[in-house]
């Protein structure tokens, strides 16, 4: 209903115009709802309920003023505590005139979390709340009114409070940090961080008038550096014409691939062949950080050509990096289809920003910059290093120094080297691990910190009892109503000591020479309701996250590891898909539906495996029970291989990760043991079950909701992305055919056929298509035709999460989907989930909080193994932690070397950042010693994709080597020392040091002859000889191999200074050994 027309004046200032005004017309309404779930005046807010929508909920209501938004906002958006918000338009109009979009986002988004029940209500076009412009301080006047009109609307609302933050009138007021301390005394701390950091700056939006404000920023100039953004009409009339272009920015990660250069990629979200766009320089970038929408203009091919200034501002002492910047030069890896290297963007045409649309800033967890000391001004170092250090305002440096803590982005203008910005908390010592935990769980925006993740007093309200002496069991009304098979032989099968068992299986002969396959799957429906505490919390956390050494669970543990976990021998409710199958295990018949369960047996992976493998008397296993589950493990794997090679000759793709586990000291809580995770055949058993149940739900939930129904796609990734692996193919004498996923299959079995005796190569070969793979995703079947279904890795046209409610949540929608599709669900559901654009953006966040999740399992992986380096090394006295490796990638400036006996990639580093070559002494003398002291003299590094050469000083004995001409391929053996680099900035990472090559014939390493003069027959011969007579002697008088005294000091001295000529103590050592110091060629002895 539309009443008077209004007018809404701001203040804009133009780059070309200066300083201008703006009118924008406005219609009163009579029909804006108060969004309380309890309200009964308002009849839009049971509209917002079947829509699923945030309301809120009783309780006190919290009405931030202008100020307190603008100042405050990062406590208000990680203080969970803090809900029933109400955001007036009033306030998000006054951001918006101050261009504080991140703010505004930042609104939007506490709005959009139904955790929070918070809102923001359109004050601005309400007749009742409505406020006359001209009346002076406007602004603080309209959210007073606000609060009246909310005190009075929910008078007959029992025990409904209003409170209005900061400002003094009829209404309850508090001032915000008597609020905090009366009703969230934890949260004092944080408010007075945020005061001190924020005390000198221009945080409070309302210190300044629109007009004041917009005149300020009119008169600030840029003093140097940075280009002024384009304004928005510039930026709309160059995207309408096309010379400008839209899209996402990744920074990369610096020292990748030899980066000097800042570097980004923009994802302009096109075709697959579309080309990303390169931006290469800090200045090129113009302030856009990873996750930003950024608006870019492309370079001619002169600018191109012309060298690139990377020089924004003269750097002084106090803006060097020193150390740190060094730890950059680290290489990173990253997942499949999450991020690629430079060296997989194939021509892309390069760019600069013009423009930022949408800024991505998040809480950045960093350290303080070592050097800095005095005032008030300090550089905060992030832990991500593609993200640039920021300026923060801190007196006390002496209580963030050796800490990590967590900084805010405000601003970035155009006259500054570093975005500014305002310290928010304290997490907690640099080396401690549960502050490296909380690191992990902050930059992967999971969560504040641990503490954050406990679960609510409201879903806690909701969980069922389960106590020792009271356990849970099934109600007598609800087990009738479900098809019971108690009396089948079910069982589950899980790794060793798991709590959270959500799959069993089932599988027994029919009379009619048949088969009977069942998979029973946990029903979390059945607990957590759509629409409840519990089912909030579980959307909000999207899934289980697993680190090395603990899980945040998606859902309480009472339903996770008790009441719903299907633990041997209890009843147990379930969803289950049960199927007919011929002799040949085709499908003639499945059926779907709720189901109580009683698994005959727990079992782990290596019980399986032995009953599978024919063994008897099974440790842990009941000797009664032990034949009948042989009986149907022996049928579950004959089925389970067929399906899986049906999949195979369809195209799908056996590939490989690595994953490892940690064992830890029960007493000490050390690292006990790193191992890489074993695969046995019933872990593809089980897996191929599941497979067969996810893909036969998909296509059952897509007939009854054919646009609506989640499901699981992987896409076909580009040809481009399998260069790598088919380069590095090349060099063994293979062909990577990658035109499809069969053909792709094909040619990955070829090399596992042909390279049995070599595991390693097997194993790198799947590494590299999986890394080639983009990610697989949820989505909403009517975002797209039914070609954009298909999963590429599994070459099934219809797939989807079914198999782990308790851990994902994207499982738990379709659980629902099914249980409707087949009417068996008698939960009146609030979640529209046969809405697409509901599933299509709940889709979205999932994707999201996978995406994260994973990476935080990673980070967590490489934090414990470097810890267990660490623990190897410096705890143990030695320096160094020797084991084989194999090359896995060549890069500008080094090699990646993957290292099976601890599942980890690794940087070895040949080449610096000047260009020096860095070849350790070591790969001549073998002694990992050595591998601190370089051969100086080495020239002509050449690198393409597939090799890395250098040569070798002309006067260095390379008996051992072959040649002059050291050259290192993929799939090359070598022997590397791991070691930590220790530092105050980030999680101390493992890097490599190359100690040898392997044996020349495993390397298939050949001489340059072309370089070597001839040697005479009898002259190898002889140095042949004194070689193997040498090698005898070296276990009985070690002496003759040590260098003398004064190489030892020379040596020694070399190491400290750092000077790269110690190959001549070496010389000494092939001397007394009897070997003759001259040019010898391999090939000819």
């Amino acid at each position: 209903m539309l009443g008077t027309r209004t007018e809404n004046v701001a203040f804009r200032r133009g780059k070309r115009q200066g300083l201008m005004m703006s009118v924008t017309e406005r219609y009163l309404r009579q029909d804006i709802p108060c969004t309380h779930k309890s309200c009964q005046l308002c009849p839009q807010n049971s509209d917002l309920a079947r829509r699923g929508l945030p309301q809120l909920s009783d309780g006190m209501i919290l009405i931030p003023d202008v100020s307190v938004v603008s100042r405050y906002i990062e406590l208000l958006e990680h203080s969970h505590a803090l809900t029933n918000l109400v955001f007036c338009q009033s306030v998000v109009d006054a951001l918006d005139r101050r261009n504080r979009t991140r703010t505004i986002r930042n609104v939007r988004g506490i709005a959009a979390d139904s955790r929070r029940t918070s809102m923001v209500f359109a004050n601005e076009v309400f007749d009742q709340t409505h406020v006359d412009a001209m009346l002076p301080a406007r602004d603080n006047r309209a959210v007073m009114h606000v609060a009246a009109w909310y005190k009075a609307h929910l008078d007959l609302v029992a025990g409904q409070k209003v409170v209005l933050l900061t400002l003094k009138a009829s209404v309850e007021v508090w001032q915000l940090d008597e609020f905090l301390a009366e009703f969230h005394p934890a949260l004092i701390e944080y408010f007075a961080s945020i005061t001190e950091s924020t005390k000198d700056g221009d945080m409070d939006i309302t210190e300044m008038t629109p007009a004041e404000y917009a005149q300020a920023r009119l008169l600030a100039k840029a003093q140097s550096g940075y280009p002024s953004h384009l304004s928005p009409s510039e930026i709309e009339d160059g995207l309408r014409s096309g010379t400008l272009i839209r899209g996402k920015i990744r920074i990369l990660q610096p020292g990748g691939a030899m980066r000097t250069e800042s570097q980004g990629i923009v994802d302009r979200g096109g075709a697959a062949d579309t080309p990303d766009i390169l931006i290469v320089g800090r200045a090129a970038l113009n302030r856009a950080c990873t996750g930003d929408t950024v608006v870019v203009r492309l370079l001619t091919r002169a600018e191109e050509n012309a060298e690139s200034n990377d020089s924004i501002l003269e750097q002084g002492p106090e803006e060097t990096g020193g150390e740190e910047d060094n730890e950059a030069q680290l290489v990173e890896l990253v997942e499949a289809g999450e991020e690629t290297s430079l060296d997989d963007v194939r021509k892309p045409v390069r760019g600069i920003v013009v423009g930022v649309s949408e800024r991505k800033w998040r809480p950045f967890v960093a350290t303080l910059q070592l050097d800095e000391a005095g005032g008030s001004r300090h550089l905060a170092v992030p832990v991500d290093s593609s993200v640039p250090k920021i300026r923060i305002h801190y007196m006390d440096t002496t209580a963030i120094a050796d800490k990590y803590f967590v900084v805010a982005i405000d601003e970035w203008p155009a006259d500054s080297q570093y975005p500014q910005g305002h310290f928010v908390r304290v997490l907690g010592p640099v080396g401690n691990l549960d502050t490296e935990v909380d690191v992990i769980l902050v930059e992967r925006q999971i969560a504040v910190s641990q503490s954050a993740l406990k679960f609510s007093l409201a879903s806690m309200r909701e969980m069922p009892i389960s106590t020792a002496q009271c356990p849970w069991s099934p109600s007598a009304e609800e087990m009738s109503s479900r098809r019971d098979l108690r009396d089948s032989l079910i069982f589950s099968i899980d790794p060793k000591g798991s709590q959270d068992i959500d799959d069993a299986v089932s599988m027994r002969k029919t009379a009619s020479g048949g088969y009977e396959l069942g998979v029973h799957i946990a029903d979390v429906t059945q607990f957590v309701l759509p629409g409840s505490a519990t089912d909030t919390e579980a959307m909000a956390r999207g899934t289980t996250v697993y680190l090395a050494d603990r899980r945040f669970n998606m859902i309480p543990e009472i339903l996770s590891e008790q009441v719903c976990s299907l633990r041997g021998l209890k009843d147990r409710y379930a969803v289950s898909v049960i199927w007919d199958l011929d002799s040949e295990y085709n499908a003639t018949g499945v059926w779907f539906g709720r189901t109580l369960i009683r698994s005959a047996c727990e079992m782990y992976y290596e019980q399986a495996q032995a009953l599978l493998d024919g063994a008897t008397n099974v440790d842990g296993l009941d000797p009664k029970m032990e034949r009948s589950l042989s009986e149907s493990v022996v049928e579950l794997a004959k089925a389970m291989r067929v399906l899986r090679q049906r999949r195979y000759e369809a195209g799908a793709l056996e590939l490989a990760s690595t994953e490892v586990k940690f064992t830890f000291d029960k007493e000490s809580g050390a690292i006990s043991e790193l191992l890489p995770k074993s695969s046995l055949e019933i872990h593809r058993v089980i897996e191929e079950a599941m497979v067969f149940a996810n893909a036969a739900v998909a296509r059952r939930i897509y007939e009854q909701f054919p646009g609506a129904a989640l499901l699981r796609r992987h896409r076909s990734p580009s040809s481009e992305r399998f260069a790598r692996l088919v380069d590095a193919a090349r060099t063994k004498g293979f062909e990577v055919d990658c035109s499809s996923n069969a053909a792709l299959a094909d040619s990955l079995r070829r090399i596992t056929e042909a390279s049995k005796s070599d595991p390693d190569i097997v194993f790198l070969a799947k590494s590299m298509a999986t890394l080639a793979m983009q990610e697989a995703e949820y989505f909403a079947t009517g975002d797209c035709g039914s070609d954009g279904y298909l999963h590429y890795g599994l070459a099934l046209g219809f797939y989807t999460h079914f198999t782990s409610p308790i851990r994902r949540y994207a499982d738990i929608i379709v659980h629902r989907q099914l249980l409707e599709a087949v009417a068996a669900s008698d939960v009146k559901e609030m979640a529209p989930i046969g809405s697409q654009k509901w599933v299509s953006d709940t889709t979205g966040k999932l994707n999201e909080r996978n995406r994260q999740s994973k990476r935080a399992q990673r980070e967590s992986t490489e934090l414990f193994q470097s810890r267990y380096v660490m623990q190897k090394t410096v705890g143990s006295g030695q320096q160094h932690l020797i084991a084989d490796g194999v090359v896995a990638e060549i890069r500008t400036n080094g090699l990646i070397v993957y290292v099976p006996r601890f599942g980890l990639r690794g940087p070895v580093h040949l080449r610096d950042s000047s260009g020096q070559i860095k070849l350790a002494l070591s790969v001549l003398s073998g002694d990992a010693s050595d591998s601190d002291s370089f051969i100086g003299g080495c020239s002509e590094f050449a690198v393409d994709t597939k090799q890395l050469s250098i040569r070798l000083p002309i006067d260095v004995p390379v008996f051992q080597l072959g040649s002059h001409v050291l050259r290192f391929s993929v799939f090359d053996h070598v022997r590397v020392s791991l070691r930590v680099l220790e530092t105050r900035r980030r999680r101390p990472p493992v890097y490599l040091t190359l100690v040898s090559r392997a044996s020349s014939r495993a390397n298939g390493m050949r001489a340059d002859k072309s370089t070597l003069p001839s040697l005479d027959k009898k002259l190898g011969a002889s140095a042949a000889s004194n070689s193997a007579s040498s090698a005898s002697k070296k276990a009985s008088d070690s002496e003759n191999i040590s260098p003398t005294a004064s190489s030892k000091a020379a040596v020694g001295e070399n190491r400290a200074t750092g000077k790269s000529s110690d190959y001549y103590s070496v010389l000494e050592r092939f001397g007394e050994m009897s070997l003759f110091e001259t040019h010898c060629d391999v090939q000819t002895l």
